[in-house]
């Protein structure tokens, strides 16, 4: 069978001897950096930008004669980006990644340290970034596609891995977010929007800007989630109960503890084996606001229900094609193609042709 899964080039120049060698002065200001950064930023965004300048420093180390930073050239950084293109097979939005974390730390040496380095500017800005594109290949799903990979679930007896599924579906939730639902979060008579959502009772954590990222609540499609929740729920409380474990998270490990993040992914990972294309979380955020614009709710709710702050993030998120789309024009362009002064015309022509 054919591997389906999307896979990444991946080559590393980095190990704990050379980061011990880096040169201090760059270390230093790293530090320094980053300890400012998180102040602002998740932890998360703090390990990805430590892990960039990592890469960059031991780079510096290998091919700069460990310069300090300061004095480094603008062609010197640019090999560098080309090295990433050429050698480590950047995408372009790694490219952007990177020029994004060492943008940050120039910024904040000439705005900061200016006193001890007055004549730094950040040349970094100066390097061109490649436009963004897709690189991989996205899997879009259909409604029948979604639920077909919902029953194989139920034919081999994965109630958890169905309520998994229906609350991907039913809420576009990010996969970091799965294993912080709570029963606490779910009450069936919290409803919104007329009854078709299900409001968490309390904000959760999302992907956002700030140590804490940013706390929204979630609606989930009641209709798509509840059924298949009410299924699970006995279940996991008989594993808990057998286990001897209490807490209110929805989804769980075999002993009953809390499933994690990694836990959930290594579920989804046995899913393409039904489907024809390669599963991945993201999928499902694509699949409910196209389905939901589908249906013909309006942009603006859709927005709301996600608490996204730009219009953007539904171009980003619809993966209906124009051929999808109901365009009013059709209807007028239709009733004008069956005028009966249009189809004398058209009679014409094909007697004309006939003869």
């Amino acid at each position: 069978m054919q591997n389906k899964k999307r896979l990444t080039f991946r080559k590393v120049i980095t190990s704990s001897e050379l980061i011990e060698q880096i040169n201090p002065e760059n270390q230093k200001l790293v530090d320094r950096f980053l300890k400012n950064f998180s102040t602002k930023r998740s932890p998360k965004s703090v390990l990805v930008y430590k892990s960039n300048y990592n890469i960059f420093f031991c780079y510096v180390l290998l091919y700069c004669d460990n310069k300090s930073f300061i004095d480094l050239k603008k062609f010197e950084i640019l090999d560098f980006f080309d090295f990433g293109v050429t050698e480590l097979k950047w995408s372009p939005n790694r490219f952007h990644q990177m020029h994004s974390s060492l943008c940050s730390l120039s910024d904040w040496i000439e705005n900061v340290m200016d006193e001890y380095y007055p004549n730094f500017k950040n040349i970094v800005k100066k390097i061109e970034k490649p436009a963004k594109e897709l690189i991989r290949e996205k899997s879009v799903f259909t409604k029948d596609e979604l639920y077909g990979l919902m029953n194989w679930l139920g034919e081999i007896n994965k109630p958890q891995e169905q309520c998994l599924l229906s609350l991907m579906m039913g809420s576009g939730a990010r996969a970091d977010e799965f294993a912080n639902f709570t029963t606490d979060l779910i009450d069936e008579n919290n409803l919104a929007f007329e009854g078709l959502f299900l409001e968490t009772t309390n904000e959760m954590r999302v992907k956002g800007r700030g140590v804490n990222g940013k706390r929204i609540k979630r609606y989930i499609i009641k209709d798509v989630f509840l059924p298949y929740y009410k299924q699970w729920l006995p279940i996991r409380e008989q594993i808990m109960k057998e286990n001897g474990i209490e807490h209110n998270y929805i989804f769980v490990k075999s002993d009953g503890e809390p499933a994690t993040t990694s836990t959930i992914r290594s579920w989804m990972e046995k899913w393409d084996k039904p489907l024809s294309k390669h599963f991945y979380p993201h999928s499902t955020r694509h699949y409910w606001c196209t389905t939901l614009l589908a249906a013909g709710l309006e942009a603006e709710l859709v927005q709301e229900l996600q608490q996204w702050g730009s219009s953007e993030m539904l171009n980003i998120y619809n993966d209906a094609t124009a051929k999808d789309r109901k365009w009013k024009g059709l209807a007028k362009l239709r009733a004008e193609l069956e005028k009966e002064s249009f189809s004398e015309e058209l009679n014409k022509i094909q007697e004309s042709n006939n003869n």
